[in-house]
C-alpha cells in the first residue's frame, strides 16, 4: 500500500467517525436532557432551576433529593416530583404515600405517555390515569385552562396557561378538580390521611419558560402558600437519574468537551499506530557479546590457585594425570613408584623419550613428602 493511499484511507476513516459522533454524540443527548426534562439542574426553557431558586428566595428550605437513598423523613414538609424519567416502583410509592399520610404535601406533575414513559406506580396507587386529550371539537392540545374551584386566592387566579396534550382521569369520588375545562382536568387535589396530594398533567407552568408567565407563577405561588413558613421542600432528582455521585467517566461521557477529548486522543493514537515504526530487537552492549579467550581463563585460574597457595595441589594433579595418560594404552598400573612404572612401560615400548624420566622426577619432586606412619 502506497503512502498516499494509506493517508487517504486514514482521512476517510476519520471523517466517518466524525459523522457518527455528530449523529450519536452528546449534542443531541444534552439537548434532549436539558430541553425536555424538568430537572432543577437545568436552566434550559424546559428545566426547573428557576422554580428551585424562587422557592429559596421566598424563604423556603428548598433542597434536591439526589445522590442518596430515596427516603423522606418527617422533617420534610413538601415533595415535588416533575416528570420522573426513572421508574417509581412500588417501594418508593409506598414510601411517599406513608409520608403523606403523616402530614406531608405531595406535588406530582406528570404529562408523559404511560405506554412509552417511565413506570409510575405512584399514579397507579392513587387510582389515576394520565391519558391523551381528545376534545369535543377534535382538539388534542389544551393551551389554557380555567380554575374550577375557588381555592387559589393568594394571589387570585382564574386562567392558567398549561400547554399540554394530556389530562387526568379517575373514578374516585373524593378528588377535587382544581384546574381544567368543561370536559377535562389537568390538576386534581385529594386528601390522604393528614396530608394532601396535588396531581397534574401540565408541566409547563413549573418550567423555567412557564414561570415567565404571571398566571403560571400565580399557580405555583398558590401551591407554595399552602405550606408553613420556612417549610422544607424536596425536589425529586433521584427519579431524574441523579442517584449516584458524578464520576470522572460519567462527566466525560456526558459532556461535549469530554467527547471532544476522547475523539482527539483516538485520532492521535490512530495516527501514531499507522505512521509509527516498530522498535527492533535491543542492541546488546559490546561487553555482553565479547567472548572471553581461553588464555584469560587460564590466567584467572592460575591467579586463584596462586592466591590460595595451591602449588603442591596442582603439581599432584598434573603428576597423576601424566602417569595415567601414559599407562592407559598398555594397561599398566600408574599408582606404583616411578622406577617400577618406567620399567614396565619400557617392556611395552621399544624406545622411551629421554626426558620422560626427568619429567616424572620433576613432578614427584614438587609433591609433599609422605609422612611415616
Amino acid at each position: 500500500m502506497t503512502t498516499r493511499r494509506r493517508d487517504l484511507l486514514i482521512l476517510l476513516g476519520l471523517f466517518v467517525v466524525l459523522v457518527v459522533f455528530t449523529i450519536l454524540g452528546p449534542a443531541q443527548t444534552e439537548d434532549d436532557t436539558e430541553g425536555r426534562t424538568p430537572t432543577t439542574r437545568s436552566s434550559a426553557p424546559g428545566g426547573a432551576l428557576a422554580l428551585l431558586r424562587w422557592a429559596q428566595a421566598l424563604g423556603y428550605d428548598a433542597q434536591r433529593l439526589e445522590y442518596t437513598d430515596f427516603t423522606i423523613d418527617s422533617s420534610t414538609d413538601a415533595l415535588v416530583i416533575l416528570n420522573p424519567s426513572r421508574n417509581i416502583n412500588r417501594t418508593a410509592s409506598l414510601e411517599v404515600l406513608t409520608w403523606v399520610e403523616q402530614g406531608g404535601t405531595l406535588i406530582l406533575i406528570d404529562n408523559r405517555s404511560q405506554l412509552f414513559g417511565a413506570l409510575n406506580q405512584l399514579i397507579d396507587a392513587l387510582e389515576l390515569e394520565i391519558v391523551p386529550y381528545e376534545g369535543s371539537d377534535g382538539e388534542t392540545e389544551i393551551a389554557s385552562a380555567v380554575v374550577l374551584q375557588p381555592v387559589f386566592q393568594a394571589p387570585p387566579l382564574e386562567l392558567v396557561p398549561v400547554n399540554t396534550g394530556r389530562v387526568i382521569e379517575t373514578e374516585r369520588p373524593d378528588v377535587a378538580h382544581l384546574v381544567g375545562n368543561a370536559d377535562a382536568t389537568v390538576l386534581m387535589g385529594m386528601q390522604r390521611g393528614e396530608g394532601y396530594i396535588y396531581v397534574g398533567s401540565a408541566i409547563y407552568p413549573f418550567t423555567n419558560e412557564g414561570l415567565r408567565d404571571e398566571q403560571s407563577a400565580a399557580l405555583v405561588l398558590n401551591l407554595l402558600n399552602t405550606l408553613p413558613e420556612g417549610a422544607r421542600i424536596l425536589f425529586d432528582e433521584y427519579h431524574h437519574g441523579f442517584f449516584e455521585p458524578p464520576s470522572l467517566r460519567g462527566i466525560i461521557l456526558s459532556s461535549a468537551w469530554g467527547w471532544a477529548m476522547l475523539y482527539t486522543l483516538a485520532v492521535l493514537a490512530l495516527y501514531l499506530i499507522l505512521t509509527g515504526r516498530r522498535f527492533g530487537q535491543p542492541v546488546p552492549l559490546l561487553e555482553e557479546v565479547a567472548l572471553r579467550s581461553s588464555a584469560e581463563y587460564v590466567e584467572s585460574m592460575a591467579d586463584l590457585f596462586q592466591r590460595g597457595n595451591k602449588r603442591q595441589f596442582i603439581a599432584h594433579h598434573y603428576y597423576t594425570r601424566f602417569k595415567r595418560r601414559l599407562a592407559r594404552p598398555f594397561g599398566i598400573n600408574p599408582n606404583g613408584d616411578d622406577e617400577t612404572f618406567i620399567a614396565e612401560l619400557g617392556h611395552q615400548r621399544t624406545m622411551i623419550p629421554p626426558h620422560f624420566a626427568c619429567s616424572c622426577s620433576a613432578l614427584s619432586g614438587a609433591l609433599p613428602a609422605k609422612k611415616n606412619s
